[in-house]
C-alpha cells in the first residue's frame, strides 16, 4: 500500500470512529432512526479501516493482507454500505415503495459483490479486472452517494423557492445543500478508488497522487456530514446572515 494512503486512510477510519460515536451518542438523545443509522454506517466504516490497516503496522507495505483481516475489512465496508442506503431512504423517502426498492437492490449488490470477490479469492477487493464481484461491490458503494447528491441538491433548489418567500428556515435549506455535497465528493472518491485499483490491477504499483487525492476526498464529505448534525453556533449566525 502507498504511504500516502494507508496514512490518509488510517486518520480517516479515527474520524469515521469519533464522528460515529458522537453520531451514536445524538441517537441516543433523540431516538431518532436516521441519527441509528449514520452513526451504525460511520462505525462500520471505521471497523473496516481498522481491519485494513492495522495489519500494515506489522507487515511489510507491499504484502498480501491476511485472508480474516482483509476480508473482514470488506465484510464491515459492504454492511456499512448496505446500512448507508437505507439511512438515505429514511431521511428522503421513507414512505416511497421505489426508494425501499432500491435501498434493497443497493443491498444485494452489495451481498453478491462480497459473495464474488470471496468466490475468486479477492480478499482485499482491489481486483479491479477480471473479478466480477469488485464491479458488483463497486457499484454497491457508489450507488448510495449517487442518490444522497441527487436527493440532497434536488430538495436544495426545491427549498430555495420557499426560502425566498420566507417560507423555510435557512438552516434546513442549507441541510440539504450539505447533504448534496457530501454525496458529490465521496461519489468522487468513489471513482478515485476504482481509479486506484485499476492502475494498481495493471502496473502493480500503487498510485502516490492518487493515493493523496483518496485521502483529501476522504475527510472533506465526513467534515460536512459534522457540520449537518453538528453546526456551530458561528455557521448558525453564518447561514443567516447570507440568506438574509
Amino acid at each position: 500500500m502507498d504511504t500516502n494512503a494507508y496514512i490518509g486512510e488510517f486518520v480517516s477510519g479515527i474520524v469515521y470512529l469519533f464522528v460515529g460515536v458522537r453520531l451514536y451518542g445524538l441517537s441516543r438523545r433523540t431516538g431518532e432512526a436516521p441519527e441509528r443509522l449514520i452513526a451504525a454506517s460511520f462505525l462500520l466504516w471505521a471497523l473496516a479501516y481498522a481491519a485494513w490497516d492495522i495489519p500494515y503496522a506489522f507487515v511489510d507495505s507491499d504484502a498480501a493482507l491476511p485472508a480474516a483481516f482483509a476480508f473482514g475489512s470488506q465484510v464491515a465496508l459492504t454492511l456499512g454500505n448496505v446500512v448507508f442506503a437505507f439511512f438515505i431512504r429514511t431521511v428522503f423517502r421513507p414512505t416511497v415503495r421505489w426508494a425501499l426498492g432500491l435501498a434493497l437492490a443497493i443491498a444485494a449488490s452489495n451481498f453478491a459483490g462480497l459473495a464474488g470477490m470471496a468466490w475468486h479469492g479477492d480478499w482485499e477487493g482491489i481486483e479491479a479486472l477480471g473479478a466480477s464481484g469488485y464491479w458488483l461491490e463497486c457499484f454497491g458503494s457508489l450507488a448510495p452517494t449517487l442518490w444522497m447528491a441527487a436527493e440532497g441538491f434536488g430538495q436544495y433548489f426545491k427549498l430555495r423557492k420557499q426560502l425566498a418567500l420566507g417560507l423555510c428556515e435557512p438552516m434546513v435549506c442549507n441541510r440539504f445543500l450539505l447533504w448534496g455535497l457530501a454525496g458529490l465528493l465521496w461519489v468522487m472518491l468513489e471513482a478515485l478508488v476504482t481509479a486506484t485499483d485499476i492502475v494498481h490491477a495493471q502496473t502493480g504499483e500503487w498510485s502516490g497522487l492518487l493515493g493523496i487525492g483518496v485521502a483529501l476526498l476522504e475527510f472533506v464529505p465526513i467534515a460536512i456530514v459534522w457540520l449537518v448534525f453538528f453546526p456551530p453556533a458561528s455557521y448558525r449566525r453564518w447561514v443567516e446572515r447570507v440568506a438574509s
